[in-house]
């Protein structure tokens, strides 16, 4: 596996095979959000080849993390290759002295179960949303 930066093309392709309606209709919002943030925003591709496999994108705010998005395509589901992603994203806020990762996730996807056995807490419900977040040590 390689890892880089932002990757337009890349995260486009993962977003729409990934199984996820939400990460297709997040596409546009993390290009925009990228234009208008600049150094704010983290995100790292895995590609295995030439194809895109995972990716996540987080906001950087003052005392926290906030995850916009983590997406494995759906062949690489169930490979651990969400945890390595995660535990990627987490290293990286540990490094940063940020220790709260904030983020919502659908309450009809399985997503939310995968969050759940990582030691996510439901913090709030938003519409079909939990809010959840995650502390580390």
């Amino acid at each position: 596996m390689t890892t880089s930066d932002y990757n337009d093309a890349a995260v486009r392709d993962i977003c729409y095979n990934c199984g996820s309606s939400v990460a297709k209709q997040s596409y546009n919002y993390f290009r925009r959000l990228d234009y208008i943030t600049g150094s704010k925003v983290w995100s790292k591709v895995w590609s295995k080849g030439d194809t895109p496999v995972a990716f996540y994108y987080a906001n950087r705010c003052r005392y926290h993390v906030r995850l916009i998005e983590i997406a494995v395509r759906k062949e690489y589901q169930g490979t651990g290759m969400g945890r390595k992603v995660l535990f990627d994203l987490l290293a990286r806020m540990k490094q940063n002295g940020l220790y709260k990762l904030t983020f919502r996730t659908p309450m009809n996807e399985d997503a939310h179960n995968f969050w759940l056995h990582l030691g996510a807490k439901i913090v709030d419900v938003k519409g079909n949303d939990y809010e959840m977040e995650i502390t580390i040590k």
